[in-house]
């Protein structure tokens, strides 16, 4: 544990967190962190400490923008450190926003989010909203020291608040007045800029007939862009969003609309803005300050830009799914959202555009994907599928997409993971095997560790004995030794279990919830977890929400921060309410292939059609992380919230699509290149064997 951690616990007040550092502490866990060191009494349970601060990555943070995550396979960790560091930058933008030069972002500034709960006698509604902030009752601390700060914020936690903080002027800035101070810091307006120049036009159609040389010089001009898009995002490293250009990846040309790109400010000639789902590394530039246009997205994702970002709600603009609605200003563009398979809240959005006038005009039609997993509904999606039924004939039609801008994570063969419902199922049948009191010898998580342990004492037996009778001996006296420790184990009491799951700002909350259900259990989060959770307005995870961590025994904590190393530690303030802990990290970077899979250059049919290539999960393949122990065990499982490269590759293949363009991964030539020669296989297959199919059952996914 941290000296300055202990400090603080000693001292039994919360200065230290106070002063931590902003880099240090994820944004979601922040309130958490403030009660944490606390002094306990009977009234005030405390919530659990903050796991250990450690890297999540091999690669330096500053040499994050090189960084990619398909190339190097021992970096099974860019995912979770891709969070964190867009979750910091956001922070720094926040607090640069509320006034705070560049120039504190390396000293220790107070660490403190508002509660965001609207003050309706508007007692407050004089202060910045960005400033730092009271976690229970919202009123600004800026001007206050940490020992003021500290005070005011434990008077709140015992249910005593204080009178409202007074900010006390200073030198360096001029006494309160009774304007409104969220006036005083204003950013100066800045010009929309152009975005980069785009190397295609939408609507083109494949089967137009080219010249080799034209085909060329096509293929020249987008590899340009490309090079260009990477050099000015080099380029642009710390400097603000009014220096940067839009690449041509987050623009649709010819519809006036950009997605996910809010870290470019103001674009030149784009009239709406599109949010895809509530991550960092999407909403990374969206602030209170926000006035560039309308935002798009789910009412979820809306509620969380209102809410955690305090965008002003004039500019936001809930979407429902499933609705097809037109884009005011754009010209005719009409979108229509569909369920991605991502993160409570995230979209596809389908564009649609008439180009053109008389009986039988041009339809364009662009798919954005966001972030997606791929599903059988994706497949089966009335709008999405190639074959439909005309609504007025009655016949047979085909649809096809012009463009799609694919996520491409895990756009590579390596990746093929099991379903998630098989992950959650394996990781909650271990959770009820470990939560029985007494070990049962008869249960599949005892039976499956008998095994895997005599398997492997087999297997060494065999390899140091000389003779079968030597060996049937040793095998006997392990049956003999293992009974022997079966029935020692079901008279020990193990003590009440405590399950730690990984999460995200949002994200992975389905495996929370079924280990949960498994365990007929509450689930425990941070204050302002909580409140994000609320904003999903999901009535079962709500219901299973408690703000008692003892009540609890599955927690919530950041998927960055759990650790083998550091269950103990979090254990260790439980002491009498739980005796044992199991962690999961569920990612797709913990995923392996087998190794009777070829992983190298699949043939697209046998990705498609082996059976090798449906993964398939159980308890039998969760396997302890390095440094876990009886007492703390800690799992990395293959939960992934992404597309794998399989059903990234059945869901090109099933699909009439003109154009693929990759939105992630996309900085290294590389990377490029390896997605293009995939995107140009799977064309190949689908000219050569048709769209891939599923069975009238789903069978084949």
């Amino acid at each position: 544990m941290p000296s300055s951690v202990k400090q603080a616990r000693r001292q039994g007040h919360s200065s230290t967190i106070l002063s931590q550092k902003m880099t240090r502490t994820p944004q979601f866990h922040v309130e958490a962190s403030v009660s944490a060191h606390k002094i306990e009494s009977p009234n005030n349970p405390p919530p659990p400490l903050l796991l250990k601060d450690e890297p999540t990555s091999e690669v330096d943070e500053e040499e994050y923008d090189e960084f990619e995550g398909l190339e190097g396979e021992e970096l099974i960790e860019g995912e979770e450190y891709d969070e964190r560091r867009w979750m910091e930058e956001q922070q720094r933008l926040e607090l640069d926003e509320a006034g705070f030069s560049g120039e504190l972002y390396d000293a220790e500034i107070p660490l403190l989010f508002p509660d965001d709960e609207a003050d309706t006698n508007g007692v407050n509604s004089n202060i910045d909203d960005s400033s730092p902030s009271c976690p229970i009752c919202s009123f600004s601390l800026r001007g206050l020291n940490d020992q003021e700060a500290s005070v005011h914020v434990n008077a709140c936690l015992d249910g005593n608040p204080l009178p409202p903080p007074v900010p006390k002027p200073s030198d360096k800035e001029p006494a309160q007045t009774s304007s409104n101070n969220s006036k005083t810091f204003k950013r100066p307006a800045r010009p929309a800029r152009p975005g980069q120049e785009n190397p295609f036009q939408l609507g083109e159609p494949s089967t137009a007939p080219k010249s080799a040389f034209s085909k060329l010089m096509a293929s020249h001009a987008e590899d340009a862009a490309w090079a260009s898009a990477a050099a000015s995002h080099t380029a642009s490293r710390g400097k603000p969003s009014y220096e940067r250009t839009c690449p041509f990846y987050k623009i649709l040309p010819g519809f006036y609309i950009c997605v996910d790109a809010f870290r470019y400010g103001a674009v030149k000639g784009q009239k709406a803005y599109f949010l895809s789902h509530f991550h960092s590394d999407h909403y990374i530039g969206l602030t209170a300050s926000w006035s560039h246009g309308p935002i798009y997205c789910s009412k979820v994702t809306g509620n969380l830009v209102r809410q955690q970002l305090r965008v002003d709600p004039k500019w936001v603009v809930d979407l429902d799914f499933e609705s097809k609605t037109e884009v005011p200003g754009t010209e005719g563009v009409h979108v229509t959202m569909i369920p991605a398979n991502h993160c409570p809240g995230s979209s596809l959005f389908l564009f649609e555009k008439t180009i053109g006038t008389g009986k039988n005009p041009k339809m364009q039609r662009v798919l954005h994907c966001g972030d997606f997993r791929a599903c059988q509904a994706h497949l089966e999606h009335p709008l999405l599928k190639p074959d439909v039924l005309d609504a007025v004939s009655g016949k047979g039609r085909q649809q096809k997409l012009d463009v799609c801008y694919l996520d491409t994570t895990y756009l590579n063969p390596k990746y093929a993971f099991p379903p998630q419902q098989q992950v959650i199922q394996a990781c909650a049948d271990m959770c009820v095997s470990l939560n029985k009191e007494q070990a049962d010898g008869t249960d599949g998580w005892e039976q499956m560790k008998r095994d895997r342990a005599g398997l492997g004492m087999v297997k060494f037996v065999h390899k140091g004995l000389g003779s079968k009778k030597e060996a049937a001996a040793e095998d006997d006296r392990e049956d003999i030794d293992a009974m022997k420790m079966n029935t020692i184990a079901t008279t020990k009491k193990r003590g009440r279990l405590l399950v730690i799951v990984g999460t995200y700002s949002i994200g992975k909350e389905r495996i929370c919830m079924g280990i949960a259900k498994a365990l007929n259990s509450k689930i425990y989060a941070p204050p302002n977890k909580q409140k994000i959770c609320k904003a999903l307005e999901d009535v079962e995870l709500n219901a299973l929400l408690t703000k008692d961590p003892r009540e609890a025994q599955v927690h919530m904590t950041p998927l960055f921060e759990i650790r083998a190393e550091t269950l103990e530690d979090y254990l260790r303030d439980y002491r009498g309410h739980f005796s044992r802990a199991v962690g999961f990290r569920p990612s797709g970077w913990n995923y392996r292939p087998p190794n009777s899979r070829l992983t190298e250059s699949p043939a697209v049919q046998t990705v498609l059609h082996s059976q090798n290539w449906k993964s398939q999960f159980s308890m039998r393949d969760l396997t302890p992380q390095r440094g876990s122990t009886s007492r703390a065990s800690c799992f990395g499982v293959p939960y992934s919230e992404h597309s794998s490269f399989r059903e990234l590759t059945m869901f090109c293949c099933a699909l009439q699509i003109d154009k693929i363009i990759p939105t992630v991964n996309v900085a290294s030539p590389k990377s490029r290149e390896k997605m293009k020669v995939w995107c140009e296989r799977w064309a190949h297959d689908k000219k050569k064997n048709g769209l891939f199919k599923l069975g009238d059952d789903g069978s084949g996914w």
